[in-house]
């Protein structure tokens, strides 16, 4: 009862007008932009909304978010009432409904040059303004000069439907698919980059499975890192969609955390079968060394690192700006540890990383 409380007070957030786009002064909080993909039912009664009902198709969004002058990193400062005031709140300034042409151009826009974008596919419970919202955060507090795209699946955000949360995300394998491989096809593009959380973990997984099983994907050619932060996947079943995708370079990022009482629930759920987000590396780690040195990972442990959120499901938000930096430090370099598969650490703080395993340093990649 405690953990459906904690989980019930993340989901309180406003409802989809919140994404409609408000007045205030010019330059007061920060713009970034955002676009979206997604495969959410467009609201009958007002077009500029989407549901949690499942759409047969793709439809495109870009938003540009304006950021309080305040804001603090990690967090997403809800407006309290509508419209929210730009001085303090998360607000959007400014929206368009976009086709694929659109998409792909807006795409190039948001690039700047850099060829990079980023995919951030959410987890269950998420509503389509949390996705929006949360990705905006990630672009704004990292600095991040690619393209964002926000994959919002159709989540029905809310608590106790986690086994329709499953299969909406299942259900949307084949346009996130799409969604990639449209990217890889936009000029300028030179990779492609995923952040998937939680429940996004095992859609992103499948995808990839997928599009290495027909063997002619236009996106895995392109693709770059993929950080799969508390995935919601069976332990086992992970396995096995490895042994289809295989060893990657640069290697998969799987954030775990073993206190992550969301995945507890979902632990539950399943017949107490291990989730990969949340699986304790602490026994075994001769055979856990093998696993990771088999499929080629970099597995991060965040079980010391502070949450933002009281079941500790988040705490990938502060864990990302380390990644960052350091991901960027080894292509700059080439000497940075992470350049390595193995099992590394993150302290209390979410940035500092370190092997805790010696033999881990004899891994290449």
């Amino acid at each position: 009862m405690l953990l459906a409380a904690g989980l019930a007070s993340c989901a309180g957030v406003p409802g989809s007008a919140v994404l409609h786009p408000v007045g205030g002064p010019v330059g007061v909080g920060k713009p970034v932009d955002v676009l979206v993909a997604t495969t959410r039912m467009r609201s009958e009664a007002d077009g500029r909304e989407f549901t949690a009902e499942r759409n047969r198709g793709v439809s495109y969004a870009a938003y540009t978010v304006s950021i309080p002058p305040d804001h603090v990193a990690g967090e997403i400062e809800w407006p309290t009432t509508l419209p929210g005031n730009p001085a303090t709140n998360f607000v959007v300034t400014g929206s368009q409904s976009l086709d694929k042409a659109g998409f792909s151009r807006t795409a190039m826009r948001d690039m700047k040059g850099s060829g990079e974008v980023i995919v951030f596919v959410h987890g269950y419970n998420t509503s389509y303004q949390e996705a929006v919202f949360r990705a905006a955060q990630l672009k704004h507090d990292n600095g991040l000069p690619e393209a964002v795209i926000a994959f919002s699946w159709p989540s029905k955000a809310s608590l106790v439907d986690y086994l329709t949360d499953r299969e909406a995300s299942t259900f949307s394998r084949d346009y996130l698919e799409k969604t990639l491989d449209d990217l890889a096809r936009t000029p300028g593009v030179r990779h492609i980059n995923i952040i998937a959380h939680s429940m996004g973990g095992w859609l992103t997984m499948e995808t990839l499975r997928q599009a290495k099983l027909r063997g002619n994907s236009t996106f895995l050619p392109k693709l770059g890192e993929v950080l799969l932060a508390s995935p919601d996947i069976d332990l086992y079943v992970f396995g096995t969609q490895l042994d289809v995708i295989g060893k990657r370079n640069p290697p998969i990022m799987v954030a775990i955390s073993e206190d992550d009482q969301a995945l507890g629930l979902s632990q539950w759920l399943a017949g107490d079968v291990p989730r990969v987000g949340n699986v304790s590396t602490a026994d075994n780690k001769a055979e856990w060394q093998r696993e990771i040195a088999h499929y080629g990972l970099q597995v991060i442990n965040m079980s010391d690192a502070k949450s933002r959120d009281a079941v500790n499901h988040g705490k990938f938000v502060g864990l990302i700006p380390a990644l960052n930096q350091m991901v960027r430090a080894e292509a700059r370099h080439r000497g940075n540890v992470l350049s390595r598969t193995g099992l590394f650490t993150a302290g209390p703080a979410g940035n500092v990383l370190q092997m805790p395993l010696k033999v881990g340093e004899a891994i290449a990649r």
